[in-house]
């Protein structure tokens, strides 16, 4: 059977698609409208509190950072009094940065007043320099124990070695960088409480140490080898890692190739 073919479906007046466009753009308007008038006044204090926590921010950022130059000139002026001999002038300057809530300028100008302090002669007072930032847990830890050594070193004689022993027990196990230093105030500290029988083997791995300086390796080896430790296997060891090394350098020959 022949089916009746669909109609085409009837031309759509342009006019409703305009008159459509004018309501959705009037609702979408209307929509906004009502939007803005409930929270506009707390969009824009969102926005002004925004702004303004920004710019506290970036004066707060820039304030610090004029603090940090104004230290830093301070601390260089002081260093070139020092320089031109006005230790006076400058041990002023120091005295006011080492109150500084800087750890860093604090730490670095006790430094520095404790060197004029030792110049001068008052030990002391440079020892207890030395132990404010030895034991300032905001201060960096490369100058706490470096302060640790120092104030070790002016208080030696003063101190217990039961003390000396306990400050230098974490430069002493593993592989501290400052155990040559540490490990000779030990003995040394282990000499003075009449145990010789713990300072030998410690003078003895100083005197291997091939980071310590030559001087202070002489030394430990003479110590080590006074409290009978055999000091000849040091050598020996050192002429067995010289050959070694030379045994692994590149033959010029094979350099050539």
């Amino acid at each position: 059977m022949a089916t009746t073919p669909p109609s085409p479906p009837a031309s759509r007046d342009p006019r409703d698609d305009a008159f459509i466009r004018e309501v959705d753009e009037a609702y979408r308007q209307d929509e906004m409208k009502q939007f803005f008038q409930r929270y506009g006044r707390w969009l824009l204090l969102a926005v002004g509190t925004g702004l303004a926590g920004l710019g506290a921010w970036l004066w707060w950022q820039a304030e610090q950072v004029r603090r940090v130059e104004a230290k830093s000139e301070q601390f260089t002026a002081a260093l070139d009094k020092i320089e031109t001999g006005s230790t006076t002038e400058a041990a002023q300057g120091l005295a006011e940065l080492s109150k500084s809530g800087n750890p860093s300028y604090r730490s670095l100008s006790a430094f520095a007043e404790a060197g004029i302090a030792l110049n001068s002669g008052d030990a002391p007072k440079a020892a207890q320099l030395f132990k404010a930032v030895a034991d300032d847990p905001k201060a960096a830890q490369p100058l706490r124990d470096s302060a640790t050594m120092k104030y070790l070193r002016a208080e030696f004689d003063q101190l217990p070695p039961a003390e000396v022993l306990k400050r230098t027990e974490p430069f002493i196990a593993g592989d501290s960088p400052w155990f040559p230093i540490a490990g000779e105030l030990a003995a040394l500290a282990h000499v003075k409480a009449g145990a010789p029988d713990k300072a030998g083997p410690l003078f003895y791995r100083i005197a291997a140490d091939e980071r310590a300086p030559a001087s202070l390796r002489a030394r430990a080896e003479q110590m080590a080898s006074a409290l009978g430790q055999d000091v000849t296997k040091i050598a020996a060891d050192r002429e067995k890692a010289a050959a070694d090394a030379t045994r692994t350098e590149p033959q010029p020959e094979a350099a050539a190739q």
